[in-house]
């Protein structure tokens, strides 16, 4: 056998005649026309082609092995990257807004927003959007208990519609530590209404009566 057609053939790049060619010469079947330029010392023996054969074929073996494992765990990664910052996403979202609705199963039912914790009076609604300078937007319906449970004084934003369809806003300062009734005075062009818990009685008489209704003062 030609030694420039053995090279190809234990290297993987022969083409199907010289594989022919190399099978026939590993089953003894000599080709004279290959073999004349061969000298004894230039061809291997059939066990040191066997050797080489297998060599190979376990190189190429782990190659494969190597590269499904690489590929295996670059998916995983990629998955977990994925599901990493949807979660975020989501996670994000839920922080940043919130709306909650009064429940007639759990009329005592309380949550908790921005360090506010949240009581809704009879039939009530809020939505509540963090700021990125940590200031809260509210707007709601109903009457509401709002209770500073952070460790310092805190701005909100109460935004609500008049009649005619603006938009109207009004700061507050919420200190920490301590309870807020809020309502809207609807008798008085829309008046927003806030006083401490304990200062009920410097709320308008109807709404007085309400809150007392709603939240058990």
């Amino acid at each position: 056998m030609n030694p420039e057609l053995l090279k190809k053939c234990l290297s993987g790049n022969a083409s199907a005649e010289e594989l022919e060619i190399y099978e026939k010469w590993m089953e003894g079947e000599a080709d004279d026309f290959d073999a004349e330029e061969l000298t004894a010392g230039d061809i291997p023996s059939q066990p040191e082609a066997w050797s080489k054969i297998s060599a190979l074929n376990l190189k190429h073996d782990y190659s494969q092995l190597y590269k499904n494992r690489i590929l295996k765990m670059a998916v995983a990664a990629s998955l977990v990257a994925i599901f990493c910052f949807f979660a975020f996403q989501n996670k994000g979202n839920t922080n940043q807004l919130m709306v909650f609705r009064y429940d007639h199963s759990k009329p005592a039912m309380e949550r908790e927003f921005g360090g506010l914790r949240i009581r809704l009076g009879h039939n009530g609604m809020v939505k509540l959007a963090q700021q990125s300078n940590d200031t809260l937007d509210l707007s709601f319906s109903g009457n509401m208990m709002l209770s500073n449970t952070t460790s310092a004084d805190k701005e909100i934003i109460v935004l609500s519609k008049n009649n005619e369809g603006q938009v109207l806003s009004k700061k507050l300062f919420l200190r920490k530590g301590r309870s807020y009734l809020l309502a809207h005075y609807l008798f008085k062009a829309d008046e927003l209404v806030m006083v401490e818990n304990r200062n009920l009685m410097d709320m308008p008489p109807v709404l007085a009566i309400n809150m007392k209704r709603d939240f058990g003062l």
